[in-house]
C-alpha cells in the first residue's frame, strides 16, 4: 500500500512538472509575440542621472515597421515624417490623449533610424520621466498622372509610447 502511494505521488509530481513547463513555454511565446507586434522598436540614449538646470541632449534609435514601405525621407510619391513628441513629468500614469495635450517639445527624425532631442533641463531635484510618443507617418500619393482636384493621399501612421526614468540631483 505504501509503495502504491509513493508511485502515485511520483506520477503526480512528474505530470505537474510537465504541465508547468508547457505553461512557461506559452508565456514566453506570448511575450515574444507582443514584442514582435510592436510597430516601433526603440532605445533611448539619455543619462539616467542629470543635474538641476543643466542642459542635456538625447537620442532615440528606432526601427519602424513602416521601413518596409519607405526607408528614406523626401520622396515625392512616398513621403515620410517621423517625430518625437516629448514632455517631462513626475508621474506618467495617464493615457495618450493627455500626453498629446501636455507636449513640451517636438523633435524630428534625421533619418529612418535616429531622432535627436536637445536642451532637456529640469528645474528641481527629484525623480522625473521623459514621456513621449514616436509618431511615424507615411503619405503615399495614389495618383500617377496629372493632379486633379479630388486626388487622394494615403496616410499610414504608427505610434509608440516612450518613457525613460531620470533622476535629477543638485550639483555637489
Amino acid at each position: 500500500m505504501f509503495k502504491k502511494r509513493i508511485i502515485l505521488v511520483a506520477i503526480i509530481i512528474v505530470v505537474k512538472f510537465f504541465i508547468s513547463c508547457k505553461e512557461e513555454k506559452k508565456i514566453k511565446e506570448n511575450r515574444t509575440k507582443e514584442i514582435m507586434e510592436r510597430p516601433i522598436e526603440y532605445t533611448i540614449e539619455f543619462p539616467d542621472t542629470v543635474i538641476v538646470n543643466e542642459l542635456n541632449d538625447g537620442l532615440i534609435k528606432y526601427k519602424s515597421k513602416l521601413d518596409t514601405i519607405i526607408s528614406t525621407f523626401g520622396d515625392r510619391k512616398k513621403n515620410r515624417y517621423t517625430r518625437f513628441i516629448l514632455t517631462a513629468t513626475k508621474n506618467p500614469d495617464y493615457d495618450f490623449k493627455h500626453l498629446k495635450k501636455t507636449v513640451r517639445d517636438t523633435f524630428g527624425a534625421i533619418n529612418n533610424r535616429k531622432i535627436p532631442f536637445y536642451n532637456i533641463t529640469f528645474s528641481k531635484p527629484g525623480i522625473y520621466y521623459l514621456d513621449g510618443i514616436i509618431n511615424d507617418i507615411v503619405l503615399i500619393d495614389t495618383v500617377t498622372t496629372k493632379k486633379a482636384e479630388n486626388d487622394l493621399l494615403r496616410l499610414i501612421e504608427q505610434e509608440e509610447r516612450v518613457t525613460k526614468k531620470v533622476v535629477v540631483v543638485n550639483k555637489k
